[in-house]
């Protein structure tokens, strides 16, 4: 049931997300039974994805305010309290405004008894920044991530763990894909106005701030822009592909990177394959807007004895399943949800998938392996074990001269007002 009160809205979706028990759902997933609009729905999504990001310090806090844990009954008047802390802490709304809200909130979670406790928090807090307030916190705290998600961190990137965390902390650009079928990069840039500029790593991505909602974008609903991450946008400009051959994109929800390929290979022959029938529904409903037609399976890209026809391809794009620890400014939930025993079943399935499909790769044809993840066993490691494995594939993946140097492929890490955390890998298939 939807509600106009955007608090308590968000504490409802944040209850489905962080049930306090673990295995919520996604907070992208669940957003969408929640479509309040215009000011109300700016505020109620900033405050799910906000507690989702500063979870740990406003939880370690909290904690240390109350008497007694509150009961896991309780859970949606703890994310209540949780809300009214990233509020004060993290948005630019009057603190008195803030304070004065919450307690009326708990009244309508019927539990009238937190009122009081909310009042006494909350007043408590405004007097306090957040890095007053956890400041004798360790680091893993003050970073908001999982204790074992930073020590693999500082295991694979010692010297840009930190930096990594906070770049995660703060809320991600709003990126563009300027559809090269319909208009220049120039142009979509003067269209778009104050507040547009060229990404430095993809020819075709602009950066807008501060981000508008899609409809006001010029252009949009006519395929002349989508929205698209700047390192997302790298596995499509650098795969190779003769002008009418043959393209797999493999893993092809939610339909972005199918739609550039689309507009980069208007020629090609392209197959979009996809496991679950309803992600299967996103691609259309993206493509429809590009007015883009492929060719679209339900199939295991680990299996392909259940979909492939026998043709080769000339070229096949893996955007692989994975940890998404490049992307926690963007799904800061999955910090939560994902657990450390995960990554091997993830890196298994990779291996898993890499292998099956080589062999649909014609001789000379290329491969672009992607992720988004900073995990090296999930990226470098990955691609060195393929490399080792298939004698006939060699590692040309184009990358800057400043790039993070790895064993294989090309590392981005998630930068402010950049590029999101990712992972590509270009291989060859030997004649």
């Amino acid at each position: 049931m939807t509600t106009s009160d955007p608090r308590l809205t968000a504490v409802r979706v944040l209850n489905r997300v962080l049930p306090g028990k673990g295995d919520g759902e996604s907070l992208r997933e669940v957003l969408r039974d929640f479509p309040l609009q215009g000011a109300d729905g700016g505020l109620m999504r900033d405050i799910c994805f906000g507690v989702c990001r500063h979870l740990r310090p406003l939880n370690h806090w909290l904690n240390q305010q109350l008497g007694k844990p509150l009961k896991a009954s309780a859970q949606p008047v703890r994310l209540a309290l949780l809300a009214g802390l990233y509020e004060l802490w993290f948005s630019e709304r009057p603190a008195h405004a803030i304070v004065n809200a919450y307690p009326q909130l708990c009244r309508k979670l019927k539990a009238p008894w937190a009122a009081g406790l909310s009042n006494a928090i909350l007043r408590k807090a405004s007097k306090l920044t957040m890095d007053e307030a956890v400041a004798d916190a360790n680091p893993n705290i003050q970073l908001s991530l999982p204790d074992w998600l930073f020590k693999r961190w500082q295991q694979d990137w010692p010297a840009d763990a930190e930096a990594m965390a906070r770049a995660n902390l703060q809320t991600p650009p709003f990126t563009l894909r300027v559809n090269r079928r319909q208009q220049q990069r120039a142009g979509a840039i003067a269209a778009l106005g104050d507040g547009a500029r060229p990404g430095e790593l993809s020819p075709w991505s602009v950066y807008l701030s501060p981000a508008r909602p899609v409809f006001q974008l010029p252009g949009f609903e006519q395929g002349a822009l989508s929205v698209q991450d700047e390192a997302a946008q790298l596995p499509g400009e650098v795969l190779q592909c003769p002008p009418t051959g043959r393209i797999l994109d493999a893993c092809a929800a939610p339909g972005g990177k199918t739609g550039q390929l689309c507009e980069k290979f208007p020629d090609a022959e392209l197959v979009a394959l996809e496991l679950e029938g309803k992600r299967l529904t996103r691609i259309k409903e993206n493509l429809a807007r590009l007015s883009a037609e492929v060719t679209l399976l339900q199939g295991d890209a680990s299996n392909p004895s259940s979909w492939w026809d026998g043709t080769p391809f000339d070229a096949i794009l893996l955007d692989a399943p994975c940890s998404a620890t490049g992307i926690l400014r963007r799904q800061p939930d999955v910090k939560w949800h994902r657990k450390a025993s995960d990554i091997h079943a993830l890196v298994d399935l990779q291996a898993r998938m890499l292998d099956a499909l080589w062999p649909l790769l014609k001789p000379g044809g290329m491969l672009v392996y992607a992720t988004c993840s900073v995990l090296r066993d999930e990226n470098d490691h990955q691609v060195s074990a393929f490399l080792q494995r298939q004698p006939q594939a060699r590692d040309v993946t184009p990358r800057p001269e400043e790039a993070t140097m790895v064993s294989a492929g090309w590392q981005l890490f998630p930068q402010h007002h950049g590029p999101d955390g990712f992972y590509l890998a270009c291989l060859r298939k030997d004649t």
